[in-house]
């Protein structure tokens, strides 16, 4: 008996047809409820193609899910389907705004439907961000249908208020007492009705319940009330197959999904093929897609194979084994890795991911890798010893703890023991200890004197040769638009911090170039930095000039950076502007997440110091700072900014609340440069709320603190709210030549910047009105019912908001109105 007969359900499918009507359908039911089904179903009548993901049980089930959704985007768009691929599955709020706004210029047509099959299999709390964030979007033509067994995870209650997402539930989808009827007649003629009686009453409407009963009445095994769901799998579904087939069900069972040939292989069943089709046409719940080429096992009958499972441990490994084999031959390593690790055999992934070729931060990321090392012997660690380095290197850049023994007393361990060991090849002992120092330098990260004591031990040992652990690819300045920035945490060292950098450069023999430039931009910053203007080009371009050779973006923004900067102190403003520009186009054609992110810094620093907040970007105005690693947001330089946003936005009531959370961050990494500007942010708060004396008592402080590596940019980007303060400071100081200095600098940026001009577009009460409602929760249509205006020309009023507010998503226009006040005052005209 097949599915081939399958019963048309018009009720069910009305109720899938709201996957037209709105921007979320959820379809929520247990297993075995014809979930997947009814919706297949459901579009081939529809005559639609969506693009459909079904959602494996394994780790990283999600790039595989974003690497085909980008795919498909890109043959409607290549452009973007090729900036989400370099995205990647959005992390932070900068992340997610670039995803938004690139999907909002896809033009989908029509509609484009994306179904989301066994999303309760999902791990990533990303993606369940990602998707509520689309439907609040309400972009046009974009339906997403998920299907899943359960939706706790999803936090879909304020868009079901919003009439922007719609639930179908298990009870929609239960077979009616007349459909039972007809399906049991379509499938078995001769059911008597006594059967069908029993047969609705003990299945409750559940599809897969029914047909295995239905399988099992075929085979002489009457409707039973007191059996479980798993005798009568085991009656309906397993029994009736040879013993044979049987072992072969077993031992698919440790699949998701496999090819004829993958289960040959896992299994050693040189008869898979024809076995597989078999069941395919004799059984619905093993499937074939057509399109992958490959099969699964349906989750009722899965969960019961897996439940039945009797292997020894010398059979399930032998079998994760064999997988891993088959992943291995693919280079799919994670996946090999992973089944490895199942099967317990941790010196195989040692021993693999050991070679150098292999030495990459993405292949530790394997399913059970943490537990997998925290639990191995110290001595077969030791065996393997660049395997183990990259695991504890990939922790400490991550920030992960161990509760039993600290990173760098493992690295001491390993290091003790490679330098006492007997009977090795002095050139691998070398590699070893080499590396286990390069490893070490990163425990004790941004105290530059220990990070770079070992570097000419290092390039001894080396003799010449690369790092296999530290890579050019690497991200030199974190994000942080200023390199010195980083590094710079002691008041009184900066100009010894910097020479340093300048001088010992010996990490670029053995990083194959990772840092290239940095001995350039290290006293190019420092020249801006103090005010020796002169310096600061010829350093940055020679840093470029460097950079470029070995591909280091990091470095080469920061240089720009450095010069636009030098721009404004030159009172070239227009210069300057088109420079930052240019910067951006560069940086977006890189299209990498965490220069993306650098160029944003960059961005919201300069329209931040020359107080057009309006142009800083949207999630630098609002301090958005969502979750991620601390590289990605630039080593908190990007907190710097948003203080400089909300002082360049005059809200100092904000302001001041915010300088003790901004210490705390700064703190962190002891971040001289940010301590300093926080100072500012605090003094030019309290000058505005309780008058200039008092802001100036903060200021002095700063002032004092700044002197002692004579700093000058911190106060003359921040003059136009200092100017005050520093001027009552300098007359009872007439004869400090550092605060006048500051104060001629100060007068002169101020006069550069005031001839900028800058107005922000307007919006009208329409617009302001239009924005007011979708933050009370109505959606678009909604908004165009409640004005009496056609959902097109909502539509078109959206889109000019977002032009005008500089954004490219609907939450975050709302958003960026809210905290511009324009929201609290709808009839408001925004000057």
């Amino acid at each position: 008996m097949r599915n081939a007969k399958l019963l048309v359900r018009t009720r069910v499918n009305t109720a899938l047809s709201a996957v037209y009507d709105y921007p979320l359908t959820i379809l929520e039911a247990p297993m075995g409820y014809g979930k997947t089904t009814a919706a297949k179903k459901f579009f081939e009548m529809e005559k639609l193609k969506p693009f459909w993901f079904t959602f494996p049980d394994l780790e990283y089930a999600e790039t595989a899910f974003w690497n085909n959704f980008t795919d498909e985007i890109s043959r409607m768009d290549p452009q973007a389907g090729l900036a989400l691929s370099s995205l990647g599955i959005p992390d932070d709020a900068p992340q997610m705004e670039k995803v938004l706004s690139t999907l909002a210029g896809v033009t989908f047509g029509t509609a484009f439907f994306m179904v989301l099959d066994d999303y309760h299999l999902v791990r990533d709390l990303r993606l369940n961000k990602l998707f509520l964030r689309l439907a609040q979007e309400e972009l046009d033509g974009l339906h997403v249908l998920i299907i899943t067994r359960d939706t706790s995870d999803i936090d879909f209650v304020e868009l079901l208020s919003r009439g922007l997402c719609f639930i179908i539930s298990s009870q929609q989808l239960k077979f009616t007492e007349l459909e039972i009827r007809d399906y049991c007649r379509l499938m078995h003629n001769d059911i008597s009705d006594a059967d069908l009686k029993k047969l609705g009453e003990y299945t409750d409407g559940w599809i897969s319940f029914i047909y295995i009963i239905l399988l099992g009445l075929k085979n002489g095994i009457p409707v039973g009330i007191n059996s479980t769901i798993e005798e009568i799998v085991e009656k309906g579904l397993f029994i009736p197959y040879d013993r044979e087939t049987r072992d072969f069900l077993l031992k698919l069972s440790v699949m998701a999904d496999f090819t004829a040939h993958q289960a040959a292989f896992v299994t050693g069943n040189e008869n898979a093929g024809p076995m597989l089709k078999k069941l395919n046409r004799e059984n619905a719940f093993v499937f074939y897609n057509e399109k992958t080429r490959s099969y699964k096992i349906h989750s009722v009958l899965l969960d019961y194979l897996r439940l039945k499972q009797d292997f020894s441990i010398e059979e399930f490994n032998k079998l994760y084994g064999r997988l891993a084999e088959w992943h291995l031959e693919k280079q799919e390593f994670l996946k090999a890795y992973g089944y490895w690790n199942r099967s317990g055999q941790t010196e195989r992934i040692l021993s693999h991911l050991n070679d150098p070729k292999n030495m990459r931060n993405a292949l530790i990321k394997f399913t059970g890798a943490e537990k997998m090392f925290d639990s191995t012997p110290q001595e077969m660690l030791f065996q393997y010893p660049l395997a183990y380095l990259l695991y504890l290197f990939h922790s400490i850049l991550t920030g992960k703890q161990n509760s039993v023994l600290g990173w760098k007393e493992r690295l001491v361990e390993l290091q003790r023991y490679y330098k006492d060991l007997d009977g090795i090849d002095e050139n691998y002992r070398n590699r070893v200890l080499a590396e286990t120092m390069i490893v070490l330098k990163f425990t004790y990260f941004n105290h530059l004197p220990e990070m770079i004591a070992s570097d000419k031990e290092i390039v001894r040992l080396l003799e010449g040769q690369n790092s296999y652990i530290l890579l050019r690819e690497y991200t030199f300045t974190l994000a942080s638009p200023e390199y010195l920035y980083v590094l710079f945490r002691d008041a009184g060292t900066l100009r010894k911090l910097s020479d340093m950098l300048a001088e010992y450069n010996e990490y670029i023999k053995y990083s194959n170039g990772c840092g290239k430039g940095g001995d350039s931009l290290a006293l190019a910053e420092y020249a801006l930095e103090t005010g020796d203007f002169e310096n600061v080009e010829q350093n940055s371009l020679q840093a470029i000039a460097k950079a470029e050779t070995m591909s280091q973006d990091s470095i080469i923004i920061c240089a720009r950076f450095c010069m636009i900067r030098l721009r404004f102190i030159q009172g070239r403003p227009a210069e300057a502007l088109e420079m930052l520009e240019q910067l951006r186009q560069d940086t977006e054609r890189i299209n990498r997440p965490i220069y993306n992110t650098a160029a944003d810094l960059c961005t919201g620093h300069i329209y931040a110091s020359i107080c057009q907040p309006e142009r800083i970007p949207s999630w630098l105005q609002l301090g958005d700072m969502e979750a991620a690693g601390f590289h990605y947001q630039g080593m908190t330089y990007n907190y710097l900014v948003y203080g400089k946003a909300v002082m360049a936005s005059k809200k100092y009531e904000k302001l001041e609340a915010l300088t003790g959370q901004l210490k705390k961050c700064f703190s962190i990494y002891s971040n001289q440069l940010g301590m300093i500007h926080n100072q500012i942010f605090e003094a030019a708060a309290k000058c505005n709320l309780y008058g200039t004396i008092e802001g100036a008592t903060v200021l002095k402080i700063a002032l004092n603190e700044a002197r002692a590596d004579n700093l000058i940019m911190p106060f003359v980007e921040n003059s136009p709210h200092i100017m005050g303060m520093l001027q009552l400071i300098v007359q009872s100081n007439p004869d400090d030549e550092y605060m006048n200095r500051i104060l001629t600098l100060c007068r002169k940026y101020e006069r550069t910047i005031q001839g900028l001009s800058y107005r922000p577009a307007n919006l009208s009460p329409r617009e302001i009105r239009i924005l007011t409602l979708a933050s009370e929760g109505l959606s678009r249509k909604e908004v165009a019912e409640r004005l009496c205006i056609s959902e097109e020309t909502a539509k078109t009023h959206f889109k000019n908001i977002y032009q005008k507010l500089d954004v490219g998503s609907k939450v975050l226009a709302i958003k960026i109105a809210q905290d511009r006040g324009y929201l609290e005052h709808p009839n408001k005209v925004v000057d």
